[in-house]
């Protein structure tokens, strides 16, 4: 995976959102538990503690009047009833007790206890005096203390209920702005991520316009994720190649219209001096002329049958029948073909390819490959020199060579040699061709799964070399 490629941008993009969002939840979830302890504050807290001193001043006012009741009256029911009062007043306190465990509603349920132990202490004189007025006990301070108790309680469930109000809407405004904020950073982070992308896809696209209207455009990479800007080197090398290859058509089309039309005027000129009767009484000048038109019609017919060749290795219209093959025979055939060629030239070829080395290939398509890299050897070399065909075995594979003595080529053209319509500057006015036979072989050696080479120096021959599976 590329850091700068599509994916990553979209990882990293998740990441940022995912980071806000971790932020935001964060905030929020301290707020909700701020809330969460307020509200079990004022729950279980402050809300009991009021309704227990509720509780607890109506059962003082209760023991006080069963005590009044007793002491009037006598009756072991009221002293029972006042006993009672009394006894849940104490349950109530402990549960009190229970509940609060420090603070200020700490300092006011212990005032609160001292109030009502005094109280009781005064109770029990009062009830063992059998009800003497002067020593009536008074109520005032436990109910003060219970005030007291009460007003706090109340005034910490009403903070908290403020408290809890106002986190909600805080919680409820800060979810807004995420949501509002969350969505404009997404919206702007799409706007980056996409305009990195579309911006080089828009400028691949008119530069696409452009091609389709014949006009071959510097393409120079616009930035963006890796993907895009391999996909616009991709399609800069693919105009390149097109612009390269309109190139060469241009100029095969104008190789190809002199390779025609020349031996066509030669052919028109000869066939009508035949005509016209020149020559008529000399044998020698009229077999000349014969001659012309004969090699002339050679060269046109080499010329059309490569063009036909390279147009059917590019549709793929021809079947391969790859089979065990003696490539003795095959070189042998081909030698024998060229050798009015060579002998006229005085052109010695040496086969040095042993009988029976064989090779899985198609014969006939591996004839043609001996033909032309004959035939250029035998075009290129002097008068006088040598041409030879070696083989080397190398492992599971075969190694042809075809060398000559010839021009040679310049080494800045041999990765060039092998592409349809090229020329090397070693042609001479005598020997011309289209510019296809070495991509021919380069096709059908490609086919068979070989590689083909050529090493040269200009002014030091050629060797010419291919591989095939053994």
């Amino acid at each position: 995976m590329k850091l700068n490629g599509i994916f990553a941008r979209l990882i990293v993009m998740n990441f940022i959102l995912l980071i806000f969002l971790s932020i935001f939840m964060s905030v929020i979830f301290m707020k909700i538990q701020k809330l969460n302890r307020l509200m079990e504050r004022v729950t279980l807290v402050e809300i009991p503690v009021i309704e227990r001193t509720d509780r607890l001043s109506g059962l003082i006012l209760r023991q006080i009047e069963f005590r009044e009741k007793y002491l009037i009256s006598m009756d072991t029911d009221f002293l029972r009833q006042y006993e009672q009062f009394g006894g849940s007043f104490r349950a109530v306190l402990k549960e009190l007790d229970a509940i609060i465990s420090s603070g200020s509603k700490k300092e006011a349920l212990d005032r609160l206890k001292s109030a009502y132990a005094a109280f009781s202490s005064e109770e029990s004189t009062y009830m063992l005096g059998g009800g003497q007025e002067e020593q009536m006990p008074s109520v005032n301070g436990v109910s003060s203390a219970l005030e007291h108790l009460r007003g706090i309680a109340a005034q910490k469930r009403e903070k908290g209920l403020r408290t809890s109000g106002k986190l909600v809407e805080q919680v409820r405004t800060e979810a807004f702005v995420f949501i509002v904020t969350g969505g404009v950073f997404i919206v702007f982070l799409a706007f980056l991520n996409t305009k990195s992308i579309a911006a080089p896809i828009r400028k691949l696209s008119e530069n696409t316009r452009k091609v389709t209207d014949g006009y071959y455009p510097e393409i120079v990479s616009g930035g963006g994720p890796a993907e895009v800007r391999q996909l616009s080197e991709d399609f800069g090398v693919m105009v390149h190649r097109l612009k390269e290859s309109d190139e060469l058509r241009t100029e095969f089309i104008g190789n190809v219209s002199h390779e025609l039309r020349t031996p066509l005027t030669s052919i028109r000129e000869a066939s009508a001096m035949l005509k016209e009767g020149y020559f008529q009484d000399d044998r020698e000048s009229s077999l000349r002329l014969l001659n012309i038109i004969e090699t002339e019609s050679n060269r046109m017919i080499n010329s059309v049958n490569n063009i036909l060749e390279i147009t059917r290795l590019d549709l793929a219209q021809d079947t391969y029948e790859i089979v065990k093959t003696d490539i003795n025979s095959i070189a042998a055939s081909s030698v024998e073909k060229t050798a009015p060629i060579a002998a006229r030239r005085g052109i010695s070829v040496f086969n040095g390819i042993e009988r029976q080395t064989n090779v899985f290939a198609d014969a006939e398509k591996l004839a043609l490959v001996f033909d032309n890299l004959l035939g250029n050897a035998l075009k290129y070399s002097g008068d006088g020199s040598q041409v030879e065909i070696s083989v080397i075995h190398s492992g599971g594979f075969v190694t042809v060579c075809v060398a000559d003595s010839g021009v040679g080529v310049d080494e800045a053209e041999l990765s060039l040699i092998f592409e349809r319509y090229r020329l090397g500057s070693n042609r001479s006015s005598e020997y011309k061709g289209s510019g296809l036979g070495l991509a021919i072989c380069r096709k059908i050696i490609e086919k068979h799964g070989g590689t083909i080479w050529a090493e040269s120096k200009k002014g030091c021959g050629s060797r010419f070399c291919f591989t095939l599976r053994a």
